[in-house]
């Protein structure tokens, strides 16, 4: 919590004026008087300020705004109304920094002012605070338990900390509370859609359409229509009303405070967007469709029509040319651009789609000149001065021109400076951001550029490209496919798609998305390997292999025949895979993948000589190599030689601290030697070397686990849990100690069970843990269908796990007041035991006799006494 600067307050002294002949009454009624009129004065210059401040900030003059609202709060520092107005002028002027502390001090002065917490909290989610955007939805929600913005807010808040289920339960009560409010339905749409709930996300759509015929609405349905593929028939007829909706739009779109939450009905969506720029959007999807379709005609027919309905044509036209750049078309493509900016000398905009069209083409010489050729007709166009500032800054970073990066930013934050949210702006600055590898300010900039511009395909491209390198796939996989959508011809964008499906584990629309990618790229190997990859994935290894042979033997590299190599192993051809993975070695030599395939067909065909060989030529010539020193140890541990083994590990563990695999092979090799502690401080070393490890700190628990401390274990866990939210083993053992645990947190741990059990359905584990929490939290009844459920599925073999498990339901049985099932499964528990016990003397060890082995003696002692 900030705090508030202290105030000394001023006091007179004994030595205060004295007035001479007139008595301490008449004085005193004298300094009431001045005092009173003071105030009245302070009053009044108080709204005078204000009443200043409020026009100037109506005109748009922020900086005069705020002169007048700070001398309201000299006056009175505990003004409410000036702290929040002053907030909003700051946000217009562009310093989030300073409104974000007026807007908490309007907030806590006046604690009932909805509005205030409403615009507090929306903008504490725009900079990710969400623990204060939750605080601020649940204050307002305590005031107006009916407010469905506060839902709003509260749903983005959960979502954020990926508490969907929260998330939904409150877009709907946003619904529910304004039921005629098209944008809380929109909204849920996209939540829908975020959660792979396609098919519901169109249902709201379809509501809202009935209820609003928007354009967002209609073209957000058209395209989740379209993205099934099996539907085009509806999907063109929505793009074809889309365009009819698009054109009733108003010619120019409101001016939203983004400040504000969204609105749920006092806001049209069909006003959100201009009659212009709905055109445009509208006819370059129906564009886009068609020409995904092979319709190339009619593509170039629909963009045609949509020049014909604007006024500024240059977008449609610059579309026009990509596609037929994609066919190949070059020459048509290049009339189209230079026609374009011939017939419109005077404008700048022909001159910034043909230097957008000269990059993309990689004629970034080219494409500077033609941005300087439209910021020379305009000079005060910021498009144009931004479009050479984002050349500039390419340049810079290619050649190395610190000077010229300067150059760009200087461009860049003048532009900001006054108009603190344009688009091109943050895009220009987000790319900055990214050469400087600030992922997390890039991320932001994009969503700027997106919340104003959320139909500009390059800018969901970026935003996709920034999330993939920050490793949140999934978004960057709904940017992403969202980009292509918008414009097919975006082949950089679909080339990394299609690795973000494999990636993901969606492997055939990684095999539809590199397909459609090597329609327009036949030659990228890298990705027809990618696809071949998923096919294996999916079963259909034959379409795998044709798929790496289709790359010409000229054109193969190492990842080529390192690919069809293990196709051929696959395919049983291990001796022709053989030469391939040699010839990938020659040509990319010491990779290790290569090397660790080499070495399993070598130790299987009783070559381990060869391998041994390869491998210590490879870490002779790549001494830093990890991974190379990994596979020493492989070598080594296949020829019984532990030490050597354990020294290789501790080499490539030393050489690469972040390697996991290395790591787990060192702490495995000292649990089999019988070295706990030796095998818990390599885990710990790990799991400190890579803190982002949900899997890593899932083994801690358990190494914690197996040496008896519970504490840590728990706190592995609750890591592991955090790291990842589908952990469900992780899940599954925290619950089952909470509730073993004496004074353990039997609603958390019955949360985790539920959550586990929902995750791996068919899991014995988790369906004994439900089990024991219920047990636990004394609701017998319902833990006994999972404990048998678990007791039926483990198997009769392992003997330990069905004694405990036995114990459990025994104990379920007689706090259900079931005795004769007690004593039943209790001496199931100690057959188990027994059969235990007649194992290990074959292995000639011993067993200690457990605690749920003295339960079940004890049960069956007592209930037998009481029967």
């Amino acid at each position: 919590m900030n705090s508030l600067p202290s105030f000394q307050t001023l006091s007179w002294t004994s030595s205060s004026l004295s007035l001479p002949g007139i008595s301490a009454r008449i004085a005193l009624l004298i300094a009431f008087v001045v005092a009173f009129a003071g105030c009245a004065d302070d009053s009044e210059r108080l709204a005078e300020h204000m009443e200043r401040g409020e026009s100037y900030a109506e005109k748009g003059q922020q900086e005069e705004a705020i002169i007048e609202f700070k001398n309201v709060l000299q006056i009175d520092p505990n003004h409410a109304p000036a702290h929040s107005a002053l907030s909003l002028a700051y946000l217009e002027a562009g310093k989030p920094r300073e409104a974000y502390w007026e807007m908490s001090e309007a907030v806590r002065l006046d604690p009932k002012d909805i509005e205030a917490r409403l615009r507090y909290g929306t903008v504490s989610s725009a900079i990710r605070e969400h623990d204060i955007a939750l605080e601020q939805a649940n204050a307002v929600l305590e005031l107006d338990p009916t407010r469905p913005q506060a839902f709003v807010l509260r749903a983005q808040a959960y979502e954020a900390q990926e508490e969907y289920e929260r998330a939904e339960a409150d877009l709907r009560a946003a619904i529910e509370n304004d039921p005629e409010g098209p944008a809380y339905r929109f909204l849920y749409a996209g939540f829908l859609e975020r959660r792979d709930r396609v098919d519901e996300a169109e249902q709201q759509l379809r509501e809202l359409i009935e209820l609003e015929p928007s354009y967002l609405a209609m073209s957000n349905l058209a395209r989740m229509v379209a993205r099934r593929g099996d539907q085009d028939a509806e999907a063109e007829a929505l793009l074809g009303r889309t365009i009819e909706v698009a054109m009733q739009a108003p010619e120019k779109a409101p001016e939203r405070d983004r400040t504000k939450p969204q609105e749920g009905g006092s806001t049209s969506l069909l006003t959100n967007v201009s009659r212009p720029e709905a055109i445009e959007s509208a006819h370059m999807l129906l564009a886009a469709f068609l020409f995904e379709r092979d319709r190339f005609d009619e593509a170039i027919a629909a963009l045609e029509e949509g020049i014909a309905r604007v006024e500024d044509k240059t977008t449609l036209i610059y579309q026009m040319a990509r596609f037929h750049r994609a066919r190949g078309m070059n020459d048509e493509a290049d009339a189209l651009l230079r026609r374009a900016t011939e017939s419109a000398p005077d404008n700048p905009r022909p001159q910034l789609v043909l230097s957008a069209y000269l990059g993309q083409q990689g004629d970034l010489v080219g494409a500077l000149e033609a941005a300087r050729a439209a910021v020379a007709i305009d000079p005060e166009n910021r498009t144009a001065l931004l479009r050479e500032a984002e050349l500039v800054v390419d340049l810079g970073y290619r050649d190395g021109d610190t000077d010229a990066i300067q150059k760009g930013r200087t461009i860049v934050d003048a532009v900001l400076a006054q108009e603190p949210s344009n688009p091109e702006a943050h895009f220009v600055r987000a790319k900055i951001e990214l050469a400087e590898n600030d992922l997390e300010a890039a991320e932001q900039s994009l969503l700027t550029v997106i919340e104003n511009r959320p139909t500009w395909s390059q800018a969901r491209f970026v935003l996709g490209s920034t999330l993939a390198v920050a490793g949140e796939i999934g978004r960057a996989r709904v940017e992403l496919a969202r980009a292509i959508e918008l414009d097919p011809t975006l082949k950089e964008a679909r080339k990394l798609l299609t690795q973000v499906h494999a990636q993901l584990g969606e492997h055939e629309f990684a095999v539809e998305q590199g397909r459609a990618y090597l329609s327009q790229v036949p030659n990228d190997s890298e990705v027809r390997i990618i696809v071949a990859q998923s096919l294996i994935r999916v079963g259909r290894q034959e379409q795998a292999y044709e798929e790496v042979k289709k790359i010409p033997e000229e054109d193969r590299d190492a990842a080529a025949y390192f690919a069809l190599g293990r196709l051929d192993i696959a395919f049983g051809k291990k001796e022709q895979g053989h030469e391939r993975l040699l010839k990938a070695n020659e040509m990319a030599p010491g990779n290790p993948a290569v090397l660790g395939a080499l070495l399993t067909l070598d130790r299987e065909a009783g070559r381990l000589d060869a391998s041994s060989r390869r491998i210590e030529q490879a870490a002779a010539e790549f001494p830093e190599s990890s991974e190379i020193a990994e596979l020493q140890a492989e070598i080594a541990l296949t020829r019984k030689d532990l030490e050597g083994g354990r020294a290789a590990l501790l080499r490539a563990v030393e050489l690469e601290p972040r390697n996991l695999s290395a790591q787990l092979s060192l702490a495995e090799l000292e649990r089999r030697a019988g070295n706990a502690d030796q095998m818990l401080a390599v885990m710990e070393k790990a799991a400190e070397a890579l803190p982002d490890a949900a899997d890593l700190q899932y083994r801690l628990g358990l190494a914690y686990e197996q040496q008896g401390d519970r504490t840590k274990a728990m706190a592995a866990y609750e890591r592991a849990i955090a790291l990842n939210g589908n952990l469900g083993p992780a899940k599954n053992n925290l619950a089952y100690l909470l509730a073993d645990t004496p004074g353990g947190d039997l609603d958390r741990a019955l949360e985790l069970a539920q959550q586990a059990k929902e995750q791996l359905p068919d899991d014995p584990n988790t369906a004994d843990t439900l089990g024991w929490v219920l047990l636990k939290r004394g609701v017998p009844s319902a833990a006994i269908g999972y404990l048998e459920e678990a007791a039926e599925r483990f198997p009769k073999e392992a003997f330990e796990i069905q004694g405990i498990v036995r114990n459990h339901l025994a104990e379920a049985y007689e706090k259900n007041q079931d005795p004769a099932k007690a004593i039943a499964a209790s001496k199931v528990s100690l057959d188990s035991f027994a059969k235990l016990e007649a194992e290990a003397r074959k292995r000639g060890l011993e067993v200690q006799e457990p605690d749920w082995v003295r339960d079940a003696r004890a049960r069956i002692e007592r209930l037998g006494k009481a029967g």
